[in-house]
């Protein structure tokens, strides 16, 4: 169900440049689409990157902190574990009970290297969940080189 998880696999952890270049990569698909974002690049537990495009603003930071919490407590990206809560896979858990600190939207990805240590986070926050999640995924295969299946 999730084959983006297995294809989007880091080298090696991203540098502060790197995370920029990552960055400016989704801020680039996003101009793509047409659509502003909110973009935030967690790496080694500190943003090395972030922009608020057009109008979105506070109320997308506050998405953004909720969606990284709900990633860093399940290890996945936001995406799956929506998908995996509504398909039943996966029983919603109690820190969930907490919306103010916790989403079950898509647009955080796990930023894995090949060993699967998860060494940071890649967030967008100002659409449709489904497409924040998907203007992630397709700059961060952009970034690694690498094709992954849409899931809009």
């Amino acid at each position: 169900m999730f084959r983006q998880d297995e294809l989007l696999i880091f080298p090696s952890p991203v540098s502060n440049d790197s995370a920029l270049t990552l960055g400016l990569i989704i801020v680039e698909e996003a101009r793509k689409i047409g659509m502003d974002f909110s973009v935030r690049i967690i790496t080694n537990g500190v943003t090395a990157f972030s922009h608020l495009m057009g109008k979105t603003g506070l109320e997308n930071e506050w998405w953004m902190d909720k969606k990284l919490n709900t990633a860093r407590e399940t290890g996945v990206s936001t995406m799956r574990f929506f998908c995996e809560i509504q398909s039943g896979m996966r029983e919603a858990p109690a820190f969930l009970d907490d919306l103010s600190s916790y989403a079950v939207d898509g647009g955080c990805v796990t930023l894995r290297d090949w060993t699967g240590h998860a060494f940071g986070y890649a967030i967008a926050s100002g659409n449709d969940h489904q497409c924040d999640h998907e203007v992630v995924v397709r700059a961060i295969a952009r970034f690694l080189g690498t094709e992954i299946p849409s899931l809009i």
